[in-house]
Order: structure tokens, then sequence, then C-alpha cells
């Protein structure tokens, strides 16, 4: 009875996974900067890719064509605004300067900002991959968290890898 259980459940999954389309969105990503993510799933993920060769993985995010996370939303979208400014205005720069020394006192003794921490968040299993230019999401997946452990993740950032390089290649 086991067997049969298991046999359904692999044919299931072989069935899902022999469909995979290619994604022609996926076509334009050569480099690919990936941010940190909850269990280091960034480094493995870094090391698959660079294994696989779907990407070129860069440690400069202005070389990104795209951006691998596993948040998006408000904390994603200033952190890409931190990572990829929008251009100055001259006359904007001058109000910038006034406003600026307002915010001296909400700065380290360093001259950073206090960083500021919600509640904790752990990864809940969705990864997604943002083109730069556009912000829009080309590829996600949700591959769910057994654990942290580094075995699991390291085996979680396989199988991501492995689908990906499925909706790149086509089936």
């Amino acid at each position: 009875m086991m067997g049969k259980m298991r046999f359904l459940t692999l044919a299931a999954f072989a069935l899902g996974t022999a469909f995979a389309e290619k994604n022609p969105q996926l076509d334009a990503v050569h480099n690919i900067y990936l941010l940190p993510m909850s269990s280091s799933l960034d480094q493995y993920l870094a090391t698959r890719l660079t294994q696989s060769g779907l990407f070129q993985v860069v440690t400069d995010p202005q070389k990104a064509d795209a951006i691998f996370t596993d948040k998006i939303g408000e904390v994603f979208e200033q952190k890409m605004t931190a990572l990829y400014p929008p251009p100055e205005d001259p006359a904007a720069a001058k109000d910038k300067d006034e406003e600026d020394k307002d915010k001296d006192k909400d700065k380290d003794p360093w001259g950073k900002p206090y960083q500021r921490f919600g509640s904790v968040s752990k990864g809940r299993g969705t990864v997604y991959i943002v083109d730069r230019q556009s912000r829009n999401v080309v590829w996600s997946i949700y591959w769910p968290v057994k654990s942290s452990r580094p075995d699991d993740t390291q085996k979680r950032a396989g199988q991501i890898v492995d689908r990906l390089r499925k909706e790149i290649k086509g089936k």
C-alpha cells in the first residue's frame, strides 16, 4: 500500500513538471542579483544558479537585469529605491539638503539611519524574480519550507533552480 502511494505521488509530481512551459520573460534575464533571504536561501541559490549556468550571479546590483527575492511589497520597494534611486532634479536637491539637516537626528553616531525592525519574518516558501527596470515579477514559485536546516535549504534551492531551468528551456 505504501509503495503504491509513493508511486502515485511521484507520478503526479513528474506529470506536473513534465508540462513546464517556456517562460519568454526570462529570456531577457542574463545577470541576476540576489537579495538576502531567510535561512540563507540566497547563498544556496547563488551556488546552484552558478553551477547551472542559467544566469550570471552578480554582486553589484547595478549590473543586474533582475532581482531574486523571497519578499515583495513595501520593504522590497524601499530596497529597490535604495539600490536604484531615481535621477535627482537639481532644484529638488537644494530642498533636500534642507530636509537632510532635520533628518540627521534620526541617524546613528556613524551617520547612518537607524535600522527599524518590525516583527520577525520567516520566508513562507515563495521566491520571485523581479525585472529591474519594470519592477514586474517575471517568475515566481512556491516551494514549501520544511525546515531551516542547511541540508533542507540546499535541497530546496536545487529544486527551485531545477524548476527554473525547465521554464527557461521549456520542458
